[in-house]
């Protein structure tokens, strides 16, 4: 048996052909919809883009419990899972957020990973001239660029890793390979080629800021053209894949899953980015396909709800694996094959932001109350993005080491008041600016682009019923119900 999974970063379902756009140019992510199961109601369980791989590797949330951060020694990983049961793992990826602290330990459960440099400004190539602090992806985004054009962009050496194993291995049985690109991530450099499919004009504007913008503006234009562009150029070398696949009658006895870890917001509601914004559907109701040779349904959508930690759980069982106690999520074949619901509710959600809960109607989003400020990180790992917890959190007088989750194996682990800036993008410093939002209520069937949040006691009322069993389910810690306002009975 051999799996493939192709896994994007921030791939905005409504910019492709296969959720009803008619302006990006992808025709093998067209392909794609008839070789395949598309799924219509697939939301992402933890923001961002980390702690949306720990929920893939362990099939577990982990926005309750933590910010962004590495693999836990007790946590369980789908590769390492594998490996031990016999199944060759081999990841290619250009995510260059897997050589920094706070992604170190994923790419290691892996039996082999080709590393494929430069996106983002990742610390690559060395110039010393202009230089005045470390931590400065602008500036070495420009230099490594110089680097990385035409067939040394990362994702076309990205795409070329994965043929290569594909070529050596195509015949072999019991693998497992994961695609993972960084694209369509900000910045949206790609090739002129891609942009001339959409403009003559110049389109200077590539890396758009984490903020608010004018959604008419020309800033917003030019990365929405930028975007698409980028989007070109992942279904060219996506097609490779596809083609591969096809010329050696894999689809038979491989299966096949393209996802995305979440979306991004190009000027919708008013928003570049993610992190800071309530949690809107361009942002967590995201793209997934998927091919199991033994079910079949080719071309057919399913309208289910399912999510990120569902996935570990569905590899798991295409090679005949049970899935660990701890993992929350649920295989997916039982909604290929006889479309059976697997959830009625789901959460999402950033560390220290809104908790989200949807029925695939309404989506309900708690925010934090000002008299409970207070979250912890739990770990024995601690790291954030780029650098470890800062001795001054570590000598905070309340960190502690307790044993308050089944998760952990009976491993005791470190409570540390989560605050500072070493916790980027999810850490609950930013609490003012996600509570001017307050709780927002949205009917996805009268309202899709959710524009208005409604009053309305009686769903409310229900939501937060199922918020509630799901946080028990789920372990979430006491501080966080008392920071969103909820009893834990």
């Amino acid at each position: 048996m051999r799996a493939i999974t192709v896994m994007y970063d921030s791939l905005n379902r409504k910019y492709l052909p296969n959720y009803g756009d008619n302006l990006s140019i992808m025709p093998n992510f067209r392909r794609l919809a008839k070789k395949t199961v598309t799924f219509d109601n697939f939301y992402v369980g933890s923001l961002p883009c980390i702690p949306a791989r720990r929920e893939l590797h362990t099939g577990r949330y982990n926005f309750l419990h933590r910010c962004w951060g590495p693999l836990e020694p007790f946590d369980d990983s789908i590769a390492s899972i594998l490996g031990k049961n016999g199944i060759y793992t081999h990841c290619v990826t250009d995510h260059a957020h897997y050589w920094q602290e706070g992604g170190s330990t994923y790419h290691t459960k892996f039996a082999s990973c080709e590393m494929i440099r430069g996106q983002e400004g990742d610390f690559w190539k060395g110039e010393v001239k202009g230089f005045k602090e470390n931590i400065d992806l602008h500036r070495q985004d420009e230099i490594n660029r110089k680097y990385m054009q035409g067939e040394n962009h990362p994702h076309v050496k990205t795409c070329q890793a994965g043929l290569e194993f594909l070529e050596s291995n195509y015949q072999e049985d019991n693998w497992y390979l994961h695609i993972e690109y960084f694209d369509p991530h900000e910045p949206y450099f790609v090739p002129d080629k891609y942009k001339k499919m959409y403009t003559d004009k110049e389109q200077p504007f590539d890396w758009p800021f984490y903020g608010e913008v004018n959604e008419g503006s020309e800033e917003v234009s030019e990365a929405r053209t930028n975007y698409r562009a980028v989007l070109s150029m992942i279904d060219e070398h996506f097609g490779k894949i596809l083609d591969f696949m096809d010329e050696h009658d894999m689809w038979k006895d491989t299966m096949l899953i393209v996802n995305t870890d979440h979306g991004y917001m190009l000027g919708e509601h008013g928003f570049f980015g993610k992190n800071y914004m309530p949690n809107y559907d361009q942002i967590v109701h995201t793209p997934f396909f998927i091919w199991n040779p033994a079910i079949g349904c080719a071309g057919e959508r399913r309208s289910q709800l399912c999510q990120t930690i569902d996935i570990a759980p569905t590899i798991l069982d295409y090679f005949g694996i049970k899935p660990t106690p701890d993992m929350k999520g649920k295989s997916l074949f039982p909604v290929l094959k006889d479309e059976k619901s697997i959830h009625d509710y789901i959460l999402f959600g950033y560390f220290g932001k809104h908790v989200n809960i949807t029925d695939g109607r309404y989506v309900y989003m708690r925010a934090g109350r000002k008299e409970n400020n207070s979250l912890n990180n739990y770990t024995i790992v601690p790291l954030h993005m780029f650098e470890p917890f800062s001795v001054e959190e570590l000598q905070n007088t309340d960190v502690e080491m307790v044993k308050d989750f089944g998760f952990t194996k009976g491993i005791p682990v470190m409570k540390i008041p989560a605050s500072g800036a070493t916790s980027p993008n999810n850490s609950c410093y930013q609490y003012e600016e996600h509570m001017k939002y307050g709780d927002l209520l949205f009917d996805l069937k009268d309202d899709p682009d959710q524009d208005t949040s409604i009053m309305d006691t009686v769903v409310e009322d229900k939501m937060i019923q199922a918020m509630k069993g799901l946080l028990e389910e789920n372990e979430a810690p006491q501080e966080l119900y008392d920071r969103i306002g909820l009893n834990m009975n």
